[in-house]
């Protein structure tokens, strides 16, 4: 008996989900299908009836932008998101949490439908650090973006856990200055010009005739 669309794409949702957390552990080259399915309570065979390969599975666990970006589009303050993110008590859990920042290397290397849904996901959350601005791309927004997924990234990578955490709280703190709103500026008062002195040397009167 065939399993109804809800079914179907329950399945497929908690597939995506297993293999979201296989491949940010383990990577892309260390999580195979039998690992995934094995973790969904599934056989090999029903990947087939959801993904074409691996691949097209790492394309859609990418897409779904696992991490930062849902917490930004949930939150009303991007601030308050950024804060807990670059928190060094919650590093394990962002950083596990977070596509951008734990599958970056992977996705370097993947095909291009990978790639592109990582852009995507990345332009998403630079519209949401950009709200209320003119631009989706802001530039303020853009660095932001840049500082926290960047600080996250090396932080996990990094060996040492003094200079994690001094990563992470440099990356907080120039994340807020550029979040911050900025003034508007006041039009200057125009001042009146000066009339410029003349450097020249006067003219010489025209003689007058001599009185006798």
């Amino acid at each position: 008996m065939p399993i109804s669309a809800t079914r179907k794409a329950a399945i497929r949702a908690e597939i995506v989900e297993h293999a979201a957390r296989l491949f940010r552990l383990r990577g892309h080259a260390g999580t195979n299908i039998d690992d995934i399915m094995l973790a969904a309570g599934l056989t090999r065979g029903a990947f087939y009836a959801h993904f074409t390969s691996k691949d097209a599975l790492f394309a859609e666990v990418v897409r779904r932008g696992h991490g930062l970006l849902p917490r930004l589009r949930a939150a009303e303050k991007p601030a308050a998101v950024l804060d807990a993110y670059l928190d060094r008590e919650n590093l394990s859990a962002a950083a596990q949490g977070c596509a951008l920042a734990s599958l970056a290397g992977d996705v370097a290397r993947a095909p291009l439908a990978a790639r592109l849904a990582y852009a995507n996901v990345l332009h998403g959350v630079i519209a949401e650090l950009a709200r209320g601005k003119k631009r989706t791309l802001d530039t303020d927004a853009t660095a932001v973006a840049i500082l926290a997924v960047g600080a996250v990234t090396l932080a996990r990578a990094s060996g040492d856990p003094r200079l994690s955490d001094w990563l992470l709280r440099c990356g907080r703190r120039a994340a807020k200055a550029l979040m911050k709103p900025k003034p508007k500026n006041t039009p200057k008062r125009r001042a009146s010009p000066k009339k410029k002195r003349s450097t020249s040397r006067p003219k010489v009167a025209a003689a007058l005739p001599s009185r006798r």
